[in-house]
Formats: C-alpha cells, sequence, structure tokens
C-alpha cells in the first residue's frame, strides 16, 4: 500500500512542477520591483541580456488581497520582449485569484512565468506588459524576475 501511496505521490508532483521549468529552473539573475502603469500594466523594464544567457525566463512576482469576492477573476496580460524597436517574444498569460468564493483563502502570492525567450544577440532588451482586457483583482508588490540557463523548452516563444 505505502508503495502505491509513494508512485502517485511522485506522480502528483510531476504533475505540479509540468511548465514551471521558468520559475524553478536556471539561475535567478534579476529581480526588480515595479510599479503599474496608468494602462494598469508594467514596464517598460530594460534588460541587459546575452546569448550565454539563453533561454531566459521573465517571471512575474506579485501579492494578492485574500478576498472571497476575487473568486473566479483574472487579469489577463500580453508580455512583450523587444529588441532595437524588433518583437523578440511576446506571450498572453494570466494572474487569477486561487480561493474560492465560499471562503477557501487562496495563496496570497503569485508566480508567473511571462514569457521564456532565446537571445541570439548581446544587448539591452525592453519588456513591457499590458493588460489584455480591464484587470479585475488588484496586485501588489509587484516584481519582474528574470532566470537564465532555465531547462525545457514548453515556454519557449
Amino acid at each position: 500500500m505505502s508503495h502505491r501511496i509513494s508512485i502517485a505521490g511522485c506522480l502528483l508532483l510531476a504533475a505540479i512542477f509540468v511548465g514551471c521549468d521558468g520559475v524553478a529552473t536556471g539561475e535567478k539573475v534579476y529581480s526588480e520591483a515595479i510599479s503599474e502603469s496608468a494602462n494598469g500594466g508594467y514596464g517598460p523594464v530594460k534588460l541587459s541580456l546575452t546569448p550565454q544567457m539563453s533561454p531566459v525566463a521573465v517571471n512575474l512576482r506579485a501579492e494578492q488581497a485574500i478576498n472571497a469576492a476575487d473568486a473566479g477573476k483574472w487579469n489577463t496580460y500580453l508580455a512583450t520582449l523587444s529588441f532595437n524597436g524588433h518583437e523578440v517574444a511576446a506571450s498572453k498569460f494570466n494572474i487569477n485569484y486561487s480561493g474560492t468564493a465560499d471562503g477557501q483563502v487562496g495563496t496570497p502570492y503569485a508566480l508567473q512565468n511571462m514569457l521564456t525567450a532565446k537571445i541570439v544577440e548581446a544587448g539591452v532588451y525592453e519588456l513591457t506588459v499590458v493588460p489584455v482586457k480591464p484587470n479585475q483583482i488588484k496586485l501588489t508588490n509587484v516584481r519582474i524576475e528574470m532566470r537564465r540557463n532555465v531547462q525545457g523548452n514548453a515556454n519557449l516563444r
């Protein structure tokens, strides 16, 4: 019986970490607090990148209020990484409230991979994050984080 439980536990952990390559692998090389812009997005943020860092994962970390009224609500953003005015990578992502309307408390923070990109030329890149629709939940203490040499290609753009 305990052998079956340990296999089930391993399968559960594997399922949890699928798609977490950008937030759990590689080396964290950048973290900066960032304020919300007038349009509800973030940035632009300047990032110095080199091909030796590839692939890089750019993540958003934020805190969110614990509010049952936010159950079922989310924000949708478009993250764009550009170099010399040309788009290098872009991806839509959601940040949702993880609690439930019946009072089940969700996690008080979010950590989301916005995009993962292969860098082919060294230089200063620009990251912008814009809302795709009006924001429904309030994020605070927002940080942009970057990891270098991440594993996996699931999120490569």
